[in-house]
């Protein structure tokens, strides 16, 4: 299980010394294609001309495996921190009629310190939704393709202030990985870093927002984000590669690279943020100086090659990274959803999320 902790982001001071992020270059043709929940092989024919001569071809998957939830979903404990940060899977839920097994779901839900643990609390509501009946909620909308996470802090905090060194509440989804070890030789060439274009594309709403201030607050931020894990083929080599979509502290924010610290269960990895003023290319989910709580949907649509390309130069500028090249390195896990310090109550609606890889 992943967990994103560091302290150089929570600081906004630090965020004004981050490098500026790479160029964006023109992305491929996006095809028409209906996209399935399955990883499949996309092949569009490209013509300017009408002659076979000047045909060419250009091949894309869908890099996000079950994006229907069609294999359930794995819910998970909050880790132990008397007993080694441990943690366990405590039921499989079923989106469908369908049963669904541990084994072979692909999707897990990670509660990370947000208040009484959901295995002694979980409400039987409709299978559409995993639920506390009050502080926790995600659930998916197969008919809008849409997911909801709605996290209520207070049950961890219960009035007191977020302190330096806390732990801190998490609503997340997340795929260890993609199994890209399972994967056919051709297959594993999309999810090598060195495709020609990675596209992310999603729709995006912040549903309710509020905010508590408390006497004592070290610092108070609310995050939703997206992280993929870039990890070596033949390596050790791994990063978080993330997304900003929101941060209640500033509007459109900027471009982050630093390394995760700070706490005793940190991973000491590098984190590359690619900053939210870069993922909207209009208006975020802020309004007025502020965020805005249901207003209307965004669309993001962002090829990560290049942010890739400059993540691998960063890392090796400041000897991070072992291999030199992107066809050593895979986009081979995600996780996406709230991380956040301080007392807040906030939805987030996200729907139509899509990461698509073109070659040649």
């Amino acid at each position: 299980m992943k967990r994103i902790i560091s302290v150089l982001i929570l600081l906004p001071l630090l965020l004004s010394a981050c490098t500026s992020p790479p160029e964006i270059t023109e992305t491929a043709i996006i095809t028409e294609t209906e996209l399935t929940t399955e990883t499949e092989i996309i092949t569009e024919t490209v013509t300017e001309e009408e002659t076979e001569e000047e045909k060419s071809e250009v091949k894309s998957m869908q890099l996000i495996p079950d994006l229907e939830f069609k294999t359930g979903m794995r819910l998970i404990t909050q880790k132990d921190h008397k007993n080694n940060d441990s943690f366990r899977v405590f039921q499989t839920h079923a989106f469908y009629d369908e049963k669904v097994k541990e084994s072979t779901a692909r999707w897990g839900l990670a509660q990370w310190d947000s208040g009484t643990d959901l295995s002694q609390c979980l409400i039987e509501s409709n299978k559409s939704t995993v639920t506390d009946g009050k502080y926790r909620t995600f659930s998916y909308d197969a008919d809008e393709n849409m997911m909801t996470f709605y996290l209520d802090t207070s049950a961890y905090y219960q009035g007191s202030p977020a302190v330096q060194g806390d732990y801190w509440p998490h609503l997340l989804i997340e795929q260890e990985d993609f199994r890209y070890k399972e994967l056919d030789k051709p297959t594993r060439e999309y999810y090598k870093c060195r495709c020609k274009s990675i596209i992310l594309s999603l729709d995006i709403k912040l549903g309710d927002y509020s905010e508590t201030a408390v006497d004592g607050d070290w610092v108070r931020a609310a995050q939703f984000l997206l992280y993929f894990y870039v990890k070596g083929i033949n390596s050790n080599d791994f990063c978080w590669f993330g997304i900003q979509f929101f941060d209640n502290r500033y509007d459109k924010g900027d471009h982050y690279i630093g390394y995760d610290g700070g706490k005793a269960d940190a991973s000491g990895a590098m984190i590359y943020l690619i900053g939210s003023k870069y993922a909207y290319p209009g208006e975020s989910l802020w309004k007025d100086g502020a965020p805005q709580p249901n207003g209307e949907w965004r669309h993001i649509e962002i090829d990560l090659k290049p942010y890739l390309e400059d993540m691998l130069q960063k890392g090796l500028e400041d000897g991070y990274f072992k291999v030199k090249t992107l066809d050593k390195l895979c986009l081979n896990g995600m996780n996406m959803g709230w991380e956040t310090i301080g007392t807040f109550s906030h939805t987030m609606y996200v729907k139509n999320l899509s990461l698509v890889s073109y070659t040649e």
